[in-house]
Order: structure tokens, then sequence, then C-alpha cells
């Protein structure tokens, strides 16, 4: 039974030190989170891209304090900060989110950097988080007492980081891929980690399990939108190039069966965009599909030719490369 979308969202176990993939990017700023949530830290900044880990690494540091200490501190929004009274008059670790919104705006900019001077000059343990490239004059300023501060960078992971990253957030998430769908997900994939996650998801309703050469294929068709904005990403191309080797070697097989086939039943691609793909009437693009299935199901001869198909198609997929 797939599970429904409020059982993926809210399964996830809490976010602990060990739920993040420690890279050559991020392992400093990790490291700064543990020393914080463990108060051998008081004063932590952090600056990097969004999307790769910095609320993520926030909420770490507080589930560790409310686990090891029974400290239970909230993390604020920069934004919401003077709104929450609460948050700034108490002697407990603060955690301030997202803390750029505020440093285009003087007042709200201002206020913040005096409650922060405050606290930095009685220890009050806090940790900010910055959206940046990099960090910048403008974020050591708005630090008070700058010397005070651990300031570390979290950078954009490289290509083989985010195989790192997939692998990582599978296994939190419980979604077991298969290596060549880990390298497609992390490689041919753009955008930040809030997009790997979102890949895995979209692949968590459907099943949890994605192991096969079959269960790849299947999963680029259910992912397929999250590779639009990849220039050189067209799946329903690359298995027609697929079906001009598989026709070398079993010159018995029709080429646009196993291609509808591919396309229809493992892919499960939208029929429209099949029949367009392949040049044929959507009728046509169906019968294929229902013909080379019967094939399937008549001789077990083609079930090589499918199971070598679909790894040439997978394999180069992965690469990035043509099948010729």
């Amino acid at each position: 039974m797939k599970p429904q979308l409020s059982e993926v969202r809210f399964e996830r176990d809490e976010r602990r030190f060990g739920t993040l993939a420690e890279l050559s990017t991020n392992v400093e700023a990790i490291e700064a989170g543990l020393l914080f949530s463990s108060g051998l830290c008081p004063f932590v900044a952090v600056v990097g891209p969004s999307g790769w880990g910095k609320s993520h690494l926030l909420e770490c540091a507080a589930n560790h304090m409310a686990r090891e200490f029974r400290i239970r501190c909230q993390i604020v929004n920069a934004t919401d900060l003077l709104l929450r009274r609460l948050t700034i008059e108490s002697r407990l670790p603060l955690l301030i989110d997202d803390a750029q919104d505020v440093l285009s705006k003087s007042r709200l900019r201002n206020q913040i950097r005096l409650l922060l001077e405050r606290r930095v000059r009685v220890g009050l343990p806090t940790m900010i988080a910055f959206t940046g490239d990099r960090m910048t004059r403008q974020h050591v300023a708005f630090l008070p007492h700058v010397r005070e501060w651990r300031i570390n960078e979290m950078g954009e992971p490289s290509k083989s980081d985010r195989t790192k990253v997939v692998q990582k957030m599978s296994k939190v998430e419980k979604v077991s891929l298969s290596s060549t769908l880990q390298i497609l997900i992390a490689n041919r994939m753009r955008g930040n980690g809030y997009t790997l996650h979102g890949a895995l998801n979209r692949l968590k309703l459907n099943c949890s399990s994605w192991q096969t050469a079959d269960e790849t294929l299947a999963a680029c068709g259910i992912l397929n939108p999250f590779f639009a904005d990849s220039p050189d990403w067209d799946l329903k191309e690359a298995i027609l190039l697929g079906t001009e080797s598989a026709k070398t070697c079993f010159p018995a097989v029709d080429p646009s069966e196993l291609a509808c086939y591919a396309m229809l039943t493992i892919a499960k691609l939208d029929e429209l965009d099949v029949a367009r793909a392949c040049r044929l009437e959507p009728a046509k693009a169906r019968a294929n599909s229902r013909r080379f299935q019967s094939r399937l199901s008549d001789s077990k001869s083609f079930e090589p030719v499918l199971s070598h198909f679909v790894e040439i198609v997978v394999e180069n997929l992965a690469s990035g490369q043509s099948p010729y």
C-alpha cells in the first residue's frame, strides 16, 4: 500500500547531528553547532547558500539541547524576532534563522543588533544563520563583538558530495535507491537540498525501494518533472536511442514496440508525449506497448532483451552520454 502524503511529511525522525551529511564544505559548521549545543561555544554564526543545511543545523542544535540538557529553545526567524518577546527576554539559548532578511532594514537591523549586543555582554548563547554565498563585511558588522563569535561557511556541495547528500537523505527518509539512481538524482538534477528532498518524497509516495534497473527507470519517469531544468535531460530521447543498441543485439525485436513499452509501462510517461516522441498516434503507441508485453508473456527470450535495454538506458542517463 502506498503511503499517504501526510505520512511522508510527518513520519520523519527528529533531526539530529547524525542526519546531516558531513562534507568538506560543512564539517566545520557542523562542529560549531555541536559545540554550541554542548555549551562549549556560546556564539556561533553560519553562512551558506539556500537549501544546503543551515536550518537543518539549527534544528539539530536545538534538539540536542532539549535531549541532552532538557533546555527547550526555539528557532526564530529574524524578521519575527522582535515580535517574540518571550524568546527575547529569556535567558535560554537563542537560535536565529534567515538573519539576512533584516540586513537591509536599518531600523530592524539596529534593534536586533542591540539585542545581540546585550546577549553577548552577559554571555547568553546565541546561534545565527545567514543565507549567502560567503561571509561578507555586512555580516561581520551585524555581529557585535565579532571576535567572540565562531563564524563558519556552509558552501554548496561539490558534484561528488551531492551524491553523499542523496545517500544520507535516502537513509534518513528510509528510501532505498540503487547506486545509479543516487548518481542520477545527485548529478543530473538541478536545484538545492530542498529539490533533492522533494524528489525523494515523490518516490516515497510510490514505493520505498528502487534498486533494480527497471525500478530505476520507473523512478526516472516519476521524477521526470524534477529533471526539467537540466538542459541535456530528455528521458524519451534516451529511451529511443537505447532501442538502437538493443536492435543491434536483438534484431528480432521491434524497436518501436520496445520504446513504447519502456515509456508507457515502465516509466509511465504521458501517453500524448510518448506518441509525439515516437511519431505515432496515441492508439498506435498503446498497441505497441501491449504487443511487446504480450511477447514478454509468450516467450522468456524477450526478458534478457528488456533487461539489457533498460540497463543501457539508465547507465547512459547516469553518465549523461549518448548510447552511441
